[in-house]
């Protein structure tokens, strides 16, 4: 089928956005997110071709299984009513802001008496990164229910967390002043870069995105019978990535990645012990060998000092942060934001106007505000916020449903049962970073977030693996009646005549294309 190419090739593609997204300095500037908009307008524009080809061969084969509606009724009413709400803000625009002169320049809009973003070309941009992340979100939703991909995703997610992990933890061990290639600050050196992200907080909200998964997968394959060069590959992974956490400077993602590190242990631990028999002893001993020498080296190696010195100084510095000053401010713009709000993405260029008279410390250009949630209210307003809210955590609210609903998360395969609550913890924790700072702005992490909510939105259409394997019988034995149909007709035609007693000939124009292939041999027929 036409269609079975277009799908893997747009879910390759979606993987490679996964690796290629947090390499590219998290994809923090604008030519970054231009590149990962292309990438995924063409994964989307693939997947969308497939399904629209599927629904036409299915017309055709009615053997065929049918996917439609396996997107959950309550995500597309969310999802279209923030497009619909971001869209009408960013199309009636009433100014574009003019950066140079720090000026509003008036534009004729489409409903001068209806709200509209206050800079057009911002809202444009934000909102095409938006209608792309909610596309993700619904192409995971049908590649989850694809065991395979579904480890494949896992994989990938676990490879690309990995290797970030790595690079953070040599420039730790190197002393290195800036990201090895990366270019100058326009005041110099980056002093609080880690991996590729020039910010440390953003560096900490990836790796916490990726924990619960690295961590969960090596369990998951740990509890499995797999090669001991896969097991190795995974636990690696995990203490990469748990020294990364804690080599990092950034003490809000230290806090979360701690508290997602122990109620991982307590859930592992609790596995392990109804499952003792069936992880061997010599790869218990292995492990534990590789586990202490790792975390001796990364100890060693990684200047925990810097982190440790960081939190010594937090009771200091905790009452002079700017970022008291810009909730101040915020609280200012929250009354002309109303209900609709500024426009997406407009933050930047409205938060200057309400710093006035708070001091030197908030003066300039802030691109985010430390606090997404009341900067999502001044952009999207109250409304909008509530539609992202349900977007983000009716999401989670699912998942958790799903996974606590009697009978149904048992008659999913481990892969399934592992991923999905280390998902809804690496969720929760991203969501607990936002208090105090802007994970959810940045285009790598806003990738990572749309993939684990199609996770948990897709949840709801996971089949039992006895589910699926019925379905499969039932498709191969239609296909096996039609075979014995067409035979059976063939054979009634090519009948000897009464008259002549000579095989009589059977026009090829008589079989459809369709029988004439079903009714050829095939290996196992």
């Amino acid at each position: 089928m036409i269609s079975d190419s277009f799908r893997p090739a747009s879910r390759w593609i979606l993987l490679a956005a996964l690796i290629f997204a947090p390499w590219v300095y998290g994809c923090t500037s604008a030519n970054e997110i231009a590149v990962l908009n292309g990438i995924l307008g063409t994964a989307l524009l693939l997947w969308l071709v497939s399904r629209l080809l599927e629904a036409l061969e299915r017309d055709i084969e009615t053997s065929r299984p049918d996917y439609s509606g396996n997107v959950p009724r309550g995500l597309v009413i969310v999802a279209s009513a923030l497009l619909v709400l971001g869209w009408a803000m960013t199309l009636n625009a009433r100014s574009i802001y003019d950066s140079d002169f720090f000026l509003f320049v008036s534009r004729r809009n489409i409903l001068p008496s209806a709200p509209g973003s206050v800079d057009a070309a911002i809202s444009a941009a934000w909102m095409l990164r938006a209608t792309l992340l909610i596309g993700v979100t619904l192409m995971i939703i049908d590649l989850t229910r694809d065991s395979v991909w579904l480890l494949r995703l896992w994989w990938t997610i676990a490879i690309a967390g990995g290797s970030i992990a790595l690079l953070g933890l040599i420039q730790k061990a190197t002393g290195a002043a800036m990201i090895f290639w990366g270019p100058p600050g326009p005041r110099g050196p980056y002093e609080t870069f880690f991996a590729t992200y020039f910010y440390h907080a953003n560096a900490g909200a990836y790796l916490n995105l990726v924990l619960p998964l690295i961590l969960g997968q090596t369990v998951w394959v740990l509890m499995r019978p797999s090669s001991p060069a896969v097991k190795g590959i995974s636990l690696t992974l995990s203490l990469l990535v748990i020294g990364a956490v804690a080599a990092n400077t950034s003490r809000m993602a230290q806090l979360v990645g701690a508290v997602l590190i122990l109620l991982l242990l307590l859930g592992f631990i609790r596995a392990a012990l109804r499952k003792r028999g069936v992880i061997e002893h010599k790869t218990l001993i292995l492990g534990s060998l590789l586990v202490a020498f790792t975390l001796f080296t990364i100890a060693r190696a990684s200047h925990l000092d810097q982190p440790l010195k960081r939190w010594s100084e937090l009771s200091s510095q905790l009452p002079a942060d700017a970022r008291w000053l810009a909730w101040r401010a915020a609280q200012r713009a929250l009354g002309d934001a109303g209900w609709l709000g500024f426009g997406p993405g407009t933050f930047r260029v409205i938060f200057p106007y309400y710093t006035s008279g708070l001091g030197p410390n908030i003066e300039g250009i802030w691109r985010f505000l430390h606090e997404d949630y009341l900067q999502t209210i001044l952009e999207w307003g109250w409304l909008g916020s509530v539609l992202w809210a349900l977007f983000f955590f009716s999401g989670i609210a699912v998942a958790v449903r799903n996974l606590l609903k009697p009978g149904k998360a048992v008659e999913w395969r481990p892969r399934y049962r592992v991923l999905l609550p280390v998902t809804i913890l690496a969720l929760l924790g991203i969501a607990l970073h936002a208090l105090v700072d802007f994970p959810l702005q940045i285009a790598s992490l806003q990738l990572y977030v749309a993939v684990y909510l199609g996770i948990c939105w897709g949840s709801t259409r996971w089949e039992g693996k006895d589910a699926a394997v019925n379905r499969r019988k039932r498709k191969g034995d239609t296909e096996k009646k039609e075979i014995r149909r067409v035979k059976k007709r063939r054979r009634r035609l090519e009948q000897p005549s009464s008259r002549s007693g000579t095989p009589k000939a059977v026009p090829s124009e008589r079989l459809s294309t369709k029988e004439l292939k079903m009714g050829e041999p095939r290996r196992g027929d």
